[in-house]
């Protein structure tokens, strides 16, 4: 993983804002003052201000010196454990991590970074388990190539920051696990996580974090090959670096990842420009591995350019850098190894003693073995017996509670199936009352013409009944039918894409001489083919059917009848809007339930309510949704919401 990235979290999840490593040591002096101001007051060996004080002085260290990193947050560790102050106990414990972090003792980091964690878990400190989980993640368990841990335990610590709003340390979570991708060839997953990064360092508005997260874009953009993309980026942060005089190591590492992008685009003056900036840079602080990385470039570009004089220059220096940081990796690989030879044979001396220890206390284990192996033979079979009594009981609980389930399903279903008889039984009541009438009428008028009635003025009006009766008995039964093959052979749903403008023109064409009789106005504002939905066809045309009669029925002479569709969200909403009679608030409530409201039109046009039940159930059954409007005397809006397309 970057370790630029590595230390932007430790200062981002410390206990400082967001800001430069290089801004701390202007903070020791004050922050000591503040120690020694702190001290003359009485009994501040109790006081948590003392200790997070102590902590902000280990924390400034960071970076500047490891001793005095280890000096405060040992001090503060231990007065904190004293007092029982445990957010204190977390901080000093992350504190002495981010020393062996320094230190490249990553086993001693982690287990005070675990350490940390466990305080913070058990005073339920969210914050402080928050930033502990990132530490373990971004410094820990990237050292030791466990990506995919590291990955997870900070996603959880992002999710505890974004939760408390710290946007600065949930933009530390999410620039650490783009590079933890980056680091893993997962470029696409990594850009991901820094074009996010980038826009909450925008909406921050911190000019430091933009630069970090553009470098880190670079870099990226560089081992795609997207070489211009990554050149742009680059150049932002050489730009800003360029201008800060207290961290010449960056503007060296800066100036040589700018140089590097040139030469793969061969631009070799520009790459000889910065290379030599980052050579003068690296020079100026003895950074060896920054030297050997501008000699590199120099040398590759020299003799890219055919100039070999130069060229030869380089190399022979690229040789001295090369053995000079060869030697000094050979100088601390030395140093683990005698570190590693001391461990060993301490550790031999240790289990050497131990050994005779054991062969001491042998004799002793092998007399009690015995003793306890037949004390655990004897737990365990009483355990073996409770068991059983437990899994007896919990069985006949189980059972019971299965009964019990069963028997409240029977009690639910008989009330349902009541329920169900008495409305099916109300409804072929009032389907056998509205029936007879048309009948009636038509017994009337045949036994009126077998009479050789005259009166054409009589006939005319029975007429006239009878034909408005056979029109609702005739509505009546074909919602009736198809009502009752839901109901007792299960509706099979076809569903197709089609024109919602098709369909709408043929419905208002069975209604137009219907709607003229009454003097009301039928119309759409639908354009052919601009929309469609996914739903049967057939069914919809049920629904629209008993939406168009329905409205008719209830607008006097001069209203309007409107249908109108608009597409939203992958929905289409198709709606009715008329300016007629409008619904009571009661019968509303009951309409939008899906009850069925027995009710009159304004010619005395008798209804139900079965059509506009079934329309609520063929709505869902498309996977729609009917909704109702409406205000008395300013007349309804009926809105049938479809999906577009397949879900």
């Amino acid at each position: 993983m970057n370790k630029t990235v590595v230390v932007i979290g430790i200062l981002v999840i410390a206990l400082q804002p967001y800001q430069p490593c290089q801004a701390q040591p202007a903070n020791i002096t004050r922050l000591r003052s503040k120690i020694l101001a702190r001290q003359q007051q009485p009994g501040y060996l109790k006081d948590t201000a003392y200790v997070d004080l102590l902590d902000s002085v280990a924390f400034a260290y960071f970076r500047i010196s490891v001793d005095s990193l280890i000096f405060y947050s040992d001090k503060a560790l231990a007065i904190a454990t004293q007092i029982g102050y445990a957010r204190g106990q977390s901080i000093s414990l992350r504190q002495k991590g981010n020393a062996y972090y320094e230190l490249g003792d990553y086993s001693k980091m982690l287990l005070y970074y675990q350490d940390a964690l466990r305080v913070a878990e058990k005073a339920n400190d969210s914050l402080q388990m928050a930033k502990a989980m990132y530490n373990i993640g971004n410094n820990a368990y990237q050292e030791i190539g466990r990506s995919e841990d590291a990955r997870n335990i900070i996603k959880k610590a992002g999710d505890i920051f974004q939760i408390r709003k710290d946007s600065v340390a949930w933009y530390a979570t999410i620039i650490s696990i783009g590079s933890l991708w980056a680091n893993d060839k997962k470029y696409e997953e990594a850009l991901l996580y820094y074009n996010q990064g980038l826009k909450m360092a925008a909406a921050l508005k911190n000019r430091y974090a933009i630069v970090v997260v553009n470098e880190e874009m670079g870099l990226l953009y560089q081992a795609k090959g997207r070489f211009k993309e990554a050149l742009a980026c680059l150049l932002q942060t050489w730009d800003y670096f360029s201008n800060t005089d207290d961290d010449v190591t960056r503007q060296s590492k800066c100036a040589s990842e700018v140089a590097d992008v040139y030469i793969q685009l061969k631009n070799y003056p520009m790459a000889l420009k910065y290379a030599s900036i980052s050579l003068q840079k690296a020079q100026a602080v003895k950074s060896k591995p920054h030297v050997l990385n501008a000699v590199s470039e120099l040398a590759a570009t020299y003799e890219a350019l055919g100039n070999t004089r130069y060229a030869l220059k380089y190399f022979k220096l690229l040789k001295q850098a090369s053995d000079s940081v060869a030697n000094e990796t050979l100088r601390k690989k030395t140093e683990q190894l005698e570190t590693r030879y001391e461990f060993e044979k301490k550790e031999t001396l240790l289990k050497a003693a131990q050994e005779k220890k054991d062969a001491l206390n042998k004799s002793i284990v092998q007399k009690k073995e015995l003793q306890i192996f037949i004390a655990l033979l004897l737990i365990l079979l009483l355990i073996l017996l409770v068991l059983l009594l437990i899994r007896s009981r919990a069985i006949k609980q189980k059972n019971n509670l299965i009964l019990e389930a069963k028997n409240e399903e029977i009690e639910r279903q008989a009330l349902l199936l009541l329920k169900n008889n008495q409305e099916k039984d109300k409804l072929f009541s009032i389907i056998s009352h509205d029936l007879k009438v048309p009948l009636h009428s038509l017994k009337v008028i045949l036994k009126l013409l077998g009479d050789n009635y005259q009166e054409k003025e009589t006939i005319e009006k029975i007429l006239e009944e009878l034909r408005r009766d056979i029109n609702h008995s005739s509505e009546l039964v074909n919602n009736l039918l198809f009502w009752a093959s839901s109901q007792f052979t299960g509706s099979s749903v076809v569903p197709v894409i089609f024109s919602v403008h098709q369909l709408i023109t043929d419905v208002l064409q069975i209604f137009i001489k219907q709607a003229a009789v009454k003097g009301i106005s039928l119309k759409h504002e639908l354009t052919a083919g601009e929309i469609s939905v996914w739903a049967d066809m057939n069914m919809i045309q049920v629904i629209i059917r008993n939406l168009v009669s329905n409205a008719i029925k209830f607008c006097n002479i001069g209203d309007t009848i409107t249908i109108s569709a608009s597409t939203a969200n992958a929905v289409v909403a198709i709606s009715m809007a008329d300016s007629g009679i409008g619904i009571p608030p009661g019968t509303l409530e009951k309409i939008n339930q899906g009850q069925m409201v027995s009710t009159f039109g304004t010619a005395n046009e008798k209804g139900i309510g079965l059509g506009l039940r079934l329309c609520h159930e063929l709505a869902k059954l498309n996977n729609g949704l009917l909704t109702v409007q409406s205000e008395p005397g300013k007349g309804s809006i009926f809105c049938l919401a479809l999906p577009c397309k397949p879900l």
